[in-house]
């Protein structure tokens, strides 16, 4: 997938590296094969993880709330993303991981 197709507040998870299986919402694009991460906990807002696209699995869900606020340049809170991804989590039949 190309990061050109991916929305904003996306759900991914990771596939490789130290944080495999963790949980992001997609908060930003960096050139067409990395993305800005965050999970509002280990990784805030203000310091969101740069991610290789191949190293991610996409899920079909988005945060729709966050992807509006994003595209129109609007500031979001770490608290908005973890609650955002708990419930696109939880609305998948995920678990989050420990």
């Amino acid at each position: 997938m190309a990061a050109g197709r991916l929305r904003l507040g996306q759900l991914v998870s990771s596939r490789a590296g130290r944080d495999c299986g963790q949980r992001y919402l997609v908060v930003g694009k960096t050139g067409d094969r990395f993305v800005l991460l965050a999970d509002g906990d280990t990784r805030k807002m203000a310091a969101p993880k740069k991610k290789n696209i191949k190293h991610l699995i996409f899920h079909p869900a988005v945060a729709e709330e966050i992807e509006n606020k994003l595209t129109a340049g609007e500031g979001v809170t770490d608290e908005e993303i973890r609650l955002a991804l708990t419930a696109l989590v939880e609305e998948q039949g995920f678990s989050l991981p420990t």
